[in-house]
Formats: structure tokens, sequence, C-alpha cells
């Protein structure tokens, strides 16, 4: 019965420490600094647009065309804008955000 108690606790404490290493109770940021001194910041352009009756997403980013961006691209952003649009149709009226050029901007600090 010693037996099973001791390998019953040994087994707690492994489990525990595992658990405390993988998701970590201490965060691992305060062991590493951050050596870059250059931030990229991304400035979100994007154009609020107004649905008509048979608009499409293929039909307004012929609208207005983004050459910076390919259509893949182009269709992860609309959906980070607009995720109450995934699957749905565009009624006529609704407002639409629409991603532009979006370059990255280099800051930094010396």
């Amino acid at each position: 019965m010693r037996i099973l108690l001791l390998a019953l606790t040994i087994f707690c404490i492994i489990h525990f420490v595992r658990v405390d290493l993988t998701d970590g109770t201490i965060p691992l940021a305060a062991f590493f600094e951050d050596d870059s001194s250059c931030l990229e910041e991304t400035v979100n352009h994007s154009i609020v647009v107004r649905a008509v009756e048979g608009d499409t997403i293929e039909s307004l980013f012929a609208l207005y065309p983004d050459p910076a961006h390919n259509f893949l691209e182009r269709l992860e952003k609309f959906y980070d804008l607009n995720p109450h649009l995934e699957r749905q149709k565009f009624f006529s009226g609704e407002q639409i955000k629409l991603p532009l050029g979006e370059q990255p901007e280099t800051i930094c600090q010396d």
C-alpha cells in the first residue's frame, strides 16, 4: 500500500511540475529581453462602402483594386474587418469595410 501511495504522490508531483513548465506560472517573457528597438507599425487602411443589390466580394474588389495584395490576402483582411459577413450574402444598403493597400512602416528608436 505504501508503494502505491508513493507512486501516486510522485505521479502527482511530476504532473504538476510538467503543467507548470509547459503552461507556466512564471511568464517566459521575464527571461528574455527584447533585442529589437525597431517597431513595425501597420496602419489599417480601409474604406467603408454601401452595398447594392447583387454585389459580391469579387465585384467590390474589382471596383476598388489593390495592386499591392493578391485576392487571398485581401479576402483574409476583408473577413478580419467584417467577421459578421462570413458565409453570408450582402444586403442592399449594408455598410462594408474594404481593405486597401496596407504598407508596414518601420519606426526605429536610437
